[in-house]
């Protein structure tokens, strides 16, 4: 199969200071006017996802949650399937928030994603993005780049218990798959072919997970991927993954992650 070239990409990222006030609710405003209406169901599935399961911010922070402007553009079959990213963010009560943030996909792709089912899923993983997970994980202090080694209190938790590592003192971060996918994922093995040797309770392995660095189907959204946005300074609902049906993908993620600047271009390529 073809592989999707790599294209560069930044953000314009500002963060900004401001003040705290009272515990506020969470919502993803979605700005859809870019996108087909035949795709748009897609974006929003993944904003009542994600909304399900984010319920709000940890106490003091008087954010509402962020816009994201959706769009799609004309580009080559096989080419640069796509990007994502938060844009802007603000510091509050030692949490570093995404406020602003952009999807875009190419149409050239996007039919063969929705007939192999893949879609709801890669909009998803990408939403995750902008929401913080990998971006925005060096500012608010659970991973140092390079290290491999993510320590946030809640996820490790729920890993511990979720995947049968019993004093376990981080979660495996990639490092592999190039500056695109490496820091920004939790970890897999060769390029995502290849079994972890992590299993949840219900026998589901890591290479599964939404968010590592190449989706592989049926792909499933861990304990431990909620519980790192509580790492980051938002409240979740962990029951709400009961309801969770897993969507088939075998698609392989690129991710061309801005550390510092905590901007994030996410590029895919199908596996050889």
């Amino acid at each position: 199969m073809p592989r999707l070239k790599l294209l560069p990409w930044a953000a314009v990222v500002t963060i900004g200071l401001g003040s705290t006030a009272a515990q506020a609710a969470f919502d993803i405003r979605l700005n859809l006017d870019s996108v087909a209406p035949g795709y748009r169901s897609y974006f929003e599935a993944a904003e009542s996802f994600w909304e399900g399961v984010i319920t709000g911010y940890q106490p003091g922070i008087a954010l509402s949650g962020l816009n994201i402007r959706a769009a799609t553009f004309n580009g080559s079959p096989g080419g640069t399937l796509g990007f994502a990213g938060w844009t802007e963010a603000v510091w509050r009560e030692s949490y570093a928030l995404a406020t602003v943030g952009t999807m875009s996909f190419d149409l050239a792709d996007v039919p063969g994603l929705v007939q192999n089912g893949q879609f709801a899923a890669v909009i998803q993983h990408e939403m995750a993005h902008v929401l913080g997970f990998g971006t925005l994980w060096t500012y608010n202090g659970v991973y140092q780049d390079g290290t491999g080694r993510y320590t946030g209190p809640a996820a490790l938790a729920e890993y511990s218990r979720e995947f049968s590592q019993p004093g376990a003192q981080w979660v495996p971060v990639e490092l592999g798959g190039g500056a695109g996918t490496a820091n920004g994922h939790w970890n897999e093995v060769d390029g995502g072919s290849g079994p972890t040797g992590f299993t949840d309770g219900s026998g589901r392995n890591m290479r599964n997970e939404l968010m590592t660095g190449w989706l592989n189907g049926p792909t499933f959204v861990s304990r431990t991927t909620v519980a790192s946005f509580q790492d980051i300074g938002y409240t979740v609902n962990l029951r709400a993954l009961a309801g969770v049906v897993p969507e088939p993908a075998t698609l392989a993620l690129w991710l061309m992650g801005l550390p510092l600047l905590a901007g994030v271009a996410a590029q895919r390529r199908q596996r050889a």
